[in-house]
């Protein structure tokens, strides 16, 4: 009965194996509908044709649409618009040798500018030329009954009279699954990217062809992929957690040796290891290491052709082993989850045991969870962990002493961009050019860019996806080839190109199914296959299916906003666009042509080529906005769908026209008006200035005079116009006019002759002065700058400081000599004016 169930197990495993390679190579064709429900103008399609630049151009019963992949942008007429078209029903179009379109409404044919987006009329001779020709329908295909079609891949596909789609394989047709067959099928067209296009009478169908890559490796039972193993005996180990097993398989011909069983041996049947096995190492001296959790460390002696002496070896820091590193000297270093780093010092001998844990040790960093999740070991001796709060370097001693050795932690830090992108660090790879990336769970993959990696502080670059990568999850890597790094994310797989080229992906559009990837390392089978671990399974691919499509999508412009006003559409021919003034925002809508799967693609843009690729991810528009007036280059890039970033470069002129002011005559002449407003500002106070120092000294002079006076006798200065304080008065007020020199002399008289008369006013001044008070009064302020009152009042005060140095009177009699009634007044009035009481000034005059 045993051997019954044994037997019954290999028939289903082989036949599942065979069930598996039937998947690989098997051809998909991918079917996508157009009609009103996804933005068609019509549903009722005449005709098709792709033009120079790739776009999709379909006539309908209501006008022309056009499609690049994500949108139809529909060209009609409309009364009043200038197009000449008498209808919007078009029944058929054509391609001009420069890229318009001819179109036929009834029996007429028009001309469509792509440049301008309007119809008009076509002379009588092309008409006539048109008409004769029509039948060819444009070089589209009509489907008579059935349809033939080889695909890029070589494979034939066959729609026969039902629409049933079916592909040859062997000779034989293999139909294919649809959930409806096509139905009246009128014309057909191959796009330039190897797509056919179907016509109906009830909308458009896009087949796209491609091969299912990988092969499901084949697995008794659906379990996560613990680690894959290559010793050096050409056999390859995939073990899985699940259900503990461990698998051994010829390198050679990749028939399955047997299933490793807990005593050792190789068994041809299903069964189980016993411990989930994480990671596995071969020693030089061909012993083969396995990590498990939770138990521990077993170590693998070869007993013989059928299998192997098993020794469970336990680590008292922690059990649960994730990844196995010899050093030079013979060491075992361990990476356990939860009692950071380990090593088995006496990893050569029968029974090893001598196991160091470095938690508490000096020389290494206290951590909390001490996670560590891989290992590696450069030439020169560093030791690298991947844990899960940051990387750990250290250096083995010279001497192989490991507890000497003294290790550094490594984080992110938030105010340094080129730190560690990630605390949460998963795989460590070197490349054979020694450059050092490390990946991250969450931070894509940091390369560490200090050429010491001793130092206290290392600096890294960052890959990820504001520069390029599709994803920031990073699982697992290894190395693709001399230049390119394959990277492992949760649901895809991802290429680095280490040089700059860029960066590709693989997700569930290239594998055309979803899977979610196991943490195990991928690996490269000795046929070439690479082997990938899921988490219910894995599966291959061939090397070559790797390099991605190399198919160059063209990037269109498909429409221009201004200033959020509605696009313009006939815009692609555009190499230069003008803004004008009050046009300071513009939207650019482009697209990528590549119809297989559009929503696949990623854009990146730089402004400049000083400034850096800002990457948007699957966005096809961009917009720019309050721009300064110059000129701006505008350059946009994409990747295909299969996310392999390509050489399609499309650069755009971007000119913001500057207002008035904006332009150099402009600010010339702003500059001008700011130099004549302060100069006259200068100007200004300056001559404020002037007018105020000249009355300041006239004023000054008049009063001198004054003052001087009241030091002769009064037989002497009967005459003012004689003395010499007039003469000195006529010096500084040479700038008068003859009429303010006539005017201020018979002041002056005034003045003189009451300045000791209390009873003077204003009205016997102005009197004087043959002018009226208010005449008088605007005068004096223009000539000496003070009132009449002020003036008469600054003249006593004046010829006080004369009497109080030059006489004895008491300050009463100086009072009245200098015309106030009232002493105490008069004090009052000369401290306001000089500071000082009379008997202060008469006792230091020059106070």
């Amino acid at each position: 009965m045993c051997m019954r169930v044994s037997m019954k197990k290999i028939l289903l495993f082989a036949a599942f194996l065979c069930q598996a390679v039937a998947v690989c190579g098997q051809p998909v064709c991918t079917v996508t509908r157009y009609d009103e429900d996804t933005g068609m103008a019509q549903w009722h399609v005449t005709q098709i044709v792709q033009d120079k630049n790739g776009m999709i151009w379909f006539s309908t019963w209501n006008g022309l649409d056009r499609f690049d992949g994500y949108d139809f942008t529909h060209f009609k007429s409309y009364a009043g618009d200038g197009s000449e078209i008498s209808s919007n029903r078009i029944r058929d179009i054509r391609l001009t040798e420069d890229d318009n379109l001819y179109c036929r409404v009834d029996d007429s044919w028009y001309l469509f500018d792509q440049s301008k987006g309007s119809f008009s009329i076509l002379p009588d001779n092309q008409q006539a030329a048109l008409n004769e020709s029509k039948k060819g329908r444009g070089g589209t295909g009509i489907i008579d009954k059935e349809l033939d079609f080889r695909d890029k891949n070589g494979v034939t596909w066959h729609i026969d009279r039902s629409g049933v789609l079916s592909y040859k394989e062997n000779g034989m047709l293999v139909p294919y699954p649809l959930s409806t067959p096509f139905s009246d099928l009128t014309f057909y067209m191959p796009d330039r990217q190897g797509n056919l296009w179907l016509l109906s009478r009830r909308g458009v169908y896009k087949l796209s062809f491609t091969m299912r890559p990988n092969q499901v490796f084949p697995q008794e039972k659906p379990a996560q992929t613990g680690c894959f193993f290559a010793d050096s005996q050409n056999r390859y180990w995939v073990t899985t957690k699940g259900d503990a097993t461990v698998r051994v398989y010829d390198g050679s011909s990749n028939s399955l040796l047997g299933y490793l069983s807990p005593a050792g041996s190789l068994s041809k049947g299903y069964v189980s290891f016993g411990a989930p096995i994480y990671c596995m190492a071969q020693t030089r001296d061909g012993r083969i290491w396995m990590g498990s959790k939770p138990k521990g460390l077993f170590a693998l002696t070869p007993a013989g052709s059928d299998g192997f002496h098993v020794r469970n070896i336990k680590i008292d820091a922690c059990n649960d082993v994730y990844d196995i590193k010899e050093d030079r000297w013979g060491h075992l270093w361990l990476a356990t989850m939860g009692g950071g780093v380990c090593c088995v010092v006496d990893a050569k001998s029968d029974s090893p045991s001598k196991i160091v844990d470095f938690i508490g040790k000096k020389g290494y960093p206290e951590t909390k969870e001490n996670k560590v999740r891989f290992i590696h070991i450069t030439e020169d001796n560093h030791l690298l962990a991947a844990t899960t709060e940051g990387l750990l370097i250290g250096r083995v001693p010279a001497n192989g002493n490991v507890i000497e050795t003294v290790f550094k932690l490594h984080q992110r830090e938030a105010s340094r961009s080129n730190s560690l992108s990630c605390n949460a660090t998963m795989d460590i790879l070197e490349m054979p050019s020694r450059r050092l990336f490390i990946s991250t769970e969450s931070g894509g993959v940091s390369e560490i860019l200090s050429s010491d990696i001793d130092a206290s502080q290392l600096d890294f670059h960052n890959y990820n996806m504001r520069n390029g990568l599709n994803s920031d999850v990073v699982i697992a890597m290894n190395r693709l080839d001399d230049d390119n790094i394959l990277l492992v994310g949760s649901n895809q797989l991802m290429t680095l190109n280490i040089k700059g080229k860029g960066c590709g992906y693989f997700d569930a559009h290239f594998f055309h199914d979803s899977y979610q990837f196991a943490e195990s390392r991928p690996m490269r089978l000795p046929d070439g296959r690479w082997l990938f671990g899921l988490r219910n399974g894995a599966f291959t691919i061939d090397n070559g299916m790797i390099r991605k499509s190399l198919f160059v999508p063209p990037i269109v412009l498909t429409g221009v906003s201004f200033s959020g006003k509605q696009p313009q559409y006939a815009v692609n021919h555009l190499d230069e666009v003008v803004l004008q003034p009050d046009e300071r925002t513009i939207t650019l809508y482009f697209s990528a042509l590549d119809y297989s799967d559009p929503k696949k693609v990623n854009y990146a843009f730089k402004m400049d080529e000083s400034t850096e690729w800002n990457y948007i991810g699957h966005n096809h528009s961009v917009s720019f906005v309050d721009l300064d007036p110059g000129t701006y280059h505008i350059t946009l890039r994409s990747t295909n769908a299969d996310g392999v970033w390509v050489d399609n470069n499309r650069t755009l002129t971007i000119i913001v026209t500057p207002t008035f002011w904006e332009s150099w005559y402009g600010k010339l002449l702003i500059i001008l008006l700011i130099l004549a407003v302060v100069g006259g500002i200068i100007y200004t106070y300056l001559y404020i200035k002037k007018i105020k120092q000249q009355r300041h000294e006239a004023l000054e002079a008049y009063l001198e005079l004054i003052s001087r006076s009241g030091e002769n006798s009064s037989e002497e200065s009967d005459s003012l116009e004689n003395s010499d304080s007039a003469n000195e008065v006529a010096t500084v007020t040479s700038s008068l006019s003859s009429d303010e020199e006539s005017f201020m002399r018979r002041i002056m008289e005034y003045v003189e002759q009451h300045i000791d008369d209390a009873e003077a006013n204003i009205g016997d001044m102005a009197d004087a002065a043959a002018t009226s008070r208010s005449g008088l009064n605007r005068k004096m302020k223009s000539i000496v700058g003070l009132t009449p009152a002020d003036f008469l009042r600054e003249a006593r005060i004046k010829r006080a400081c004369t009497l109080l140095t030059t006489t004895g009177e008491s300050i009463s009699d100086v009072a009245w000599h200098c015309g106030f009634s009232d002493p105490k007044y008069f004090s009052r009035c000369f401290k306001a004016s000089l500071g000082v009481s009379p008997s202060e000034y008469r006792d230091n005059p020059s106070s």
